[in-house]
């Protein structure tokens, strides 16, 4: 006693330095990506739904889970489902599938990212902002919507230009060269929803999920460049439906945080990302 009367302020530091680290702890976000125990995290299927990962995690659900349960056990969001996405049977459910890449289509935006991943691959780099724009006027596309696509672009992509859970979601040297991976992540994801909302078995999808993912392994090289096209995908789609640019990236905070959920390896249940080959 008279040890922690003499050093009551060492005592102190001490305790107010476990407090700190506890609360510390309890306050950061869980590095892991949510997943479910009671389905594989290594496999085909597992590989394929992989692919939706971003989509269906940040609809609140597991990433390996092909019948959606969290969705299924929840009335407000089977109702969010149905009401945001118009899946109120089969047919609407298989429309929405089959239709997502060419909803997802814009011929503009579309020519310009095949302009900027020619430069790319003529000059090993990415372009720069003014050379992308003076490439689109040579090949004849001006005017203020191929500024503002651009622009957009642009300023979006450095946005993803920081670090998730000690992963770069886009280095310097890499070069976004379209945004298919949105579609097909939604694709999976949507498929998944059918079985929650009762218009199909898990079996039903499985060659779904399969045509979808190989279609996406022949789109591009990597989990990376799958992740990036999904990421950029997902915030122009709230630009063009009249979003601020700022507020776009701001609403896209927990998908980059997926993202580097995704390819993280540490704390035991590694990310599917940085466990299952593309």
């Amino acid at each position: 006693m008279q040890w922690l009367t003499e050093n009551w302020g060492w005592v102190a530091a001490i305790a107010a330095g476990i407090l700190v680290v506890a609360v510390s702890l309890n306050l950061l976000p869980d590095a892991r990506i949510p997943t479910s125990p009671d389905f594989a995290t290594s496999g085909d299927e597992a590989r394929d739904l992989a692919v939706g990962a971003i989509q269906i995690v940040t609809s609140e659900g597991k990433w390996n889970d092909p019948e959606a349960h969290t969705i299924r056990d929840s009335k407000a969001l089977r109702s969010t489902m149905v009401s945001m996405w118009g899946l109120t049977d089969r047919q609407s459910w298989l429309e929405t599938i089959e239709e997502l890449p060419q909803r997802r289509t814009d011929s503009l935006r579309d020519s310009l990212f095949e302009l900027r991943a020619e430069l790319a691959r003529t000059s090993g780099r990415r372009p720069s902002q003014r050379e992308w724009l003076a490439a689109a006027k040579e090949r004849g596309a001006s005017g203020r919507d191929v500024k503002g696509v651009i622009n957009a672009v642009v300023e979006i992509e450095k946005s993803l230009k920081k670090s998730a859970l000690r992963t770069v979601v886009l280095p310097a040297s890499e070069t976004i060269e379209s945004v298919r991976g949105y579609a097909q992540g939604q694709q999976i994801a949507v498929a998944t929803w059918g079985v929650a909302l009762g218009f199909a078995s898990r079996d039903d999808i499985r060659p779904m999920l399969r045509e979808i993912s190989e279609q996406a392994r022949r789109d591009f090289g990597s989990w990376q460049e799958f992740g990036r096209s999904y990421l950029l995908g997902r915030v122009l789609r709230l630009v063009e439906q009249g979003m601020p640019v700022e507020k776009a990236i701001e609403k896209n905070e927990d998908g980059i945080r997926a993202y580097g959920q995704l390819f993280d390896a540490r704390r035991g249940n590694s990310g599917p990302w940085s466990t299952l080959p593309w």
